[in-house]
């Protein structure tokens, strides 16, 4: 009997320890994560006239595939268009290793204009999907395509790079 005292102990102290780590991996893995991204984006204000120029957004995750986004763009830069948006979207994204995809839906609001004058713009919708290729576990870079519809439908493009703290 006396050497049964031993191996109960062990036998706790590997199932405490096996549960406990389990536990705080979960935890790791559900942990909301934070990501910051700067890109160049180019916008078709219509008529075959385009806007270029900064945008930035942030995003906060809630658990491995879910997160909100909230992202303003000023590809306001341009020969004959432009524009600004400040959009708020939920967001889905998928990890294959060092490979993150995902997409956007949510609103936007957003003026276009041509030359000077405002033609559309207003609230609308926001769609986007993107595609970042993570060089290291904080860093990496970023391209998506997105969609904002307020009086006339604009898609747009972007690059850019990203951080995940």
């Amino acid at each position: 009997m006396r050497s049964s005292r031993p191996l109960r102990a062990a036998l706790a102290v590997l199932v405490t320890t096996v549960a406990g780590s389990s536990a705080l991996r979960a935890q790791e893995e559900h942990r909301p994560a934070w990501t910051l991204a700067g890109a160049l984006e180019v916008l078709n204000g219509g008529r075959n006239a385009w806007g270029v120029g900064p945008s930035l957004g942030i995003r906060r995750d809630f658990g491995p595939r879910w997160g909100v986004e909230l992202r303003a763009a000023l590809p306001a830069f341009g020969r004959d268009a432009g524009g600004a948006a400040l959009d708020l979207a939920a967001t889905w994204v998928h990890f294959d290793g060092a490979t993150e995809l995902g997409a956007s839906i949510g609103g936007t609001g957003f003026l276009v204009g041509d030359n000077s004058e405002v033609i559309g713009g207003g609230i609308g919708l926001y769609l986007a999907v993107h595609g970042t290729r993570w060089l290291t576990r904080g860093f990496g870079l970023t391209a998506g395509a997105d969609l904002r519809t307020a009086v006339g439908t604009y898609p747009g493009a972007y690059a850019g790079a990203t951080v995940r703290f």
